[in-house]
């Protein structure tokens, strides 16, 4: 067996494989022995069909069988052994002139595309803009009253508000008022800001714990408000059967905390925070902190179109163009390529500059910077909840994590990404630009893909 070359130019190649009888011969030989064997052919006993009619059935395939493995493992080592650097796959030129019943000696050719070298190296000219989010006295007016809430207390209000949370049994009616036998049975809970229609809200604030109310669960309910999930069923049977009987049962209000040294310490741990003062500070170093993610990921956005629109170099569009037809799920025509072919050309452009900054700077994921990223965000989890989880426990969470294969994929792209911004840090010279929330919104907003 062999294997060679031909450079059409500098971005496509001809691989062509040639096999002879030889290198596949004794495994076929082989193979019809085990067939002859075992073979149960009506009037010949087993074992002793004769050679001739076991290679009259199964010779041709078995021998397109071994040749087809062959040409797979001929190309790949040939790739690996000579450290070729390929677009997608390598794509078989079709052949038909192959006589499987004659030959013995064959020969195929692959198209293979080939990386082009790529500079990604930044010049010392080069800036980003980095937007460095300053937390204004509404978000932290926003912040400490969403920390008040989260360490308040149920309670049960004299008179009800609309902000208030409604519990209470939902009965399917049906078009005469009476209930609708095996219908929709359901006991749940709402925001009364979750109501649309005035005179319905009204309603509701009059009804005592016991009395009904007749909602529409289709016009009611404000769109953003998922009633088929409070309900547990589907949109289509929501607007199907949408004449409910609601009867409360209680009514609750969310008591917010006091922003008091109790509160101080529940936060942050106790007397680490002694003054009103310093519990905003705290919060504006949280609130701040909180956006940096955030500003990486617009830098990263901003980073991603100047290499982009700086770092040049041709690819093998032809090769590329025949190779997506067949990559995907089912084969795309003609058309469907080219509509969709500027768009997958900037995909494959920048994953291969991120490729090649991630082998110029040597940068790589650890399974220990894989259990230390899940572990954080455990416990970043459920310190949103004013917990914190022993040691011991985490670390069992984050095993059990670790175990999901798609969950490690996630954080690993996203440990990547966080190393990607790392680089864009030093490469770069930053211009670094304070922004309200508001301001970092509206830049998001403008920017978004």
């Amino acid at each position: 067996m062999n294997v060679t070359r031909k450079n059409i130019d500098d971005l496509n190649a001809v691989l062509t494989v040639e096999i002879n009888e030889g290198d596949y011969k004794e495994k076929v030989v082989k193979a019809l022995d085990d067939y002859r064997k075992k073979a149960n052919i009506p009037g010949f006993r087993k074992g002793k069909v004769p050679a001739g009619l076991i290679n009259k059935q199964y010779k041709k395939p078995l021998t397109i069988d071994e040749v087809n493995k062959l040409l797979q493992d001929a190309v790949y080592n040939y790739l690996t052994e000579e450290k070729l650097d390929i677009l997608g796959n390598p794509l078989p030129v079709e052949q038909t002139n192959i006589d499987w019943d004659k030959q013995t000696d064959f020969a195929f050719d692959f198209e293979i595309g080939l990386t082009p070298n790529i500079d990604v190296a930044v010049p010392a000219s080069a800036s980003l803009t980095y937007l460095k989010v300053v937390a204004d006295e509404e978000t932290l007016n926003g912040h400490a009253q969403d920390i008040a809430k989260r360490y308040g207390k149920m309670s049960t209000p004299e008179k009800a508000e609309a902000t208030d949370l409604f519990n209470g049994d939902f009965v399917e009616l049906a078009e005469d008022g009476s209930e609708v036998l095996g219908g929709i049975t359901k006991n749940a809970s709402f925001l009364g800001t979750s109501i649309s229609q005035p005179n319905v809200l009204d309603g509701l604030l009059r009804i005592q714990p016991g009395e009904s109310l007749l909602i529409d669960a289709k016009a009611d309910f404000k769109e953003s408000f998922n009633a088929a999930k409070i309900l547990s069923t589907t949109d289509a049977k929501i607007h199907a059967s949408f004449r409910f009987s609601f009867t409360l049962k209680a009514v609750s209000r969310l008591e917010p905390h006091a922003i008091d040294q109790a509160l101080f310490d529940k936060v942050f741990g106790e007397s680490n925070v002694t003054s009103e003062a310093d519990f905003r500070a705290r919060l504006k170093e949280q609130a701040e902190q909180g956006f940096i993610g955030q500003s990486d990921s617009d830098l990263f956005h901003h980073a991603y179109h100047w290499f982009l629109e700086n770092v040049k170099f041709e690819l093998p569009e032809a090769f590329l163009k025949k190779w997506l037809r067949t990559a995907g799920d089912k084969p795309l025509s003609a058309e469907e390529i080219e509509e969709q072919f500027p768009q997958t050309l900037n995909t494959l452009r920048w994953q291969m500059i991120e490729n090649r900054i991630i082998r110029n700077n040597n940068i790589s994921v650890s399974q220990e910077e894989l259990k230390g990223y899940a572990k954080s965000m455990i416990a970043a989890q459920v310190a949103q909840y004013g917990q914190m989880f022993p040691e011991e426990e985490i670390e069992k969470i984050a095993d059990n994590v670790l175990k999901n294969h798609e969950e490690v994929e996630r954080m690993n792209d996203q440990i990547y990404n966080q190393k990607m911004v790392g680089y864009f840090k030093e490469a770069f010279t930053l211009d670094v630009k304070e922004v309200s929330v508001d301001e970092f919104y509206a830049h998001q907003a403008e920017h978004k893909h």
